[in-house]
């Protein structure tokens, strides 16, 4: 490990999951307030979506510049806290911040149950009273795994490669 350690690695994760989780914050907040706007929630996704892309690749470029470490790890610390913080922001949202968005849920519930057989029916209506629990984990793993696959990609820019390999630098022994 560098002269960094662990500790600052898991500091640095914390502040940038939480700039990180405020931009997805701020677009759903968005999205909630004007629920029946298609373009609006549109526009919210496309911003969450590029915004966030761009700040994890920049947040993975500074701490491997900073540590010259590999950011793989960074960045899952940096995700996984992210995706906490969203999660969590979004049962909260349908439970109590937004009480008026359970409810369009649950008319669109009602709406689709009665396609449903009997048995169907008894299951959505179960669901729906745990709907906000759903919620945080479905957002949780959704956002976890956009965001690997996220760093996984950006890791791969991130890294310094050497494309010759060990052969390249024989050659150049050799000539000297």
């Amino acid at each position: 490990m560098s002269e960094f350690g662990k500790g600052y690695k898991w500091s640095q994760a914390a502040v940038k999951g939480l700039l990180l989780a405020l931009i997805t914050i701020v677009c759903n907040t968005i999205t909630y307030i004007f629920h029946g706007s298609t373009i609006v929630s549109l526009l919210a996704f496309i911003v969450r979506t590029v915004a966030s892309i761009w700040l994890l690749v920049t947040f993975m470029k500074q701490y491997a510049a900073t540590t010259g470490e590999n950011p793989m790890g960074f960045a899952l610390c940096t995700v996984l806290l992210s995706s906490l913080v969203c999660a969590f922001y979004d049962a909260a949202a349908i439970a109590w911040l937004f009480p008026s968005l359970m409810g369009q849920i649950d008319e669109a519930m009602t709406q689709s149950l009665s396609m449903m057989p009997a048995e169907g029916q008894g299951i959505m209506e179960r669901m729906m009273d745990h709907y906000p629990r759903i919620a945080f984990f479905s957002t949780f793993i959704k956002d976890f795994i956009f965001g690997l696959i996220v760093a996984a990609i950006a890791n791969s820019s991130t890294r310094k490669k050497d494309i010759f390999g060990d052969e390249g630098k024989q050659e150049e022994d050799e000539l000297a």
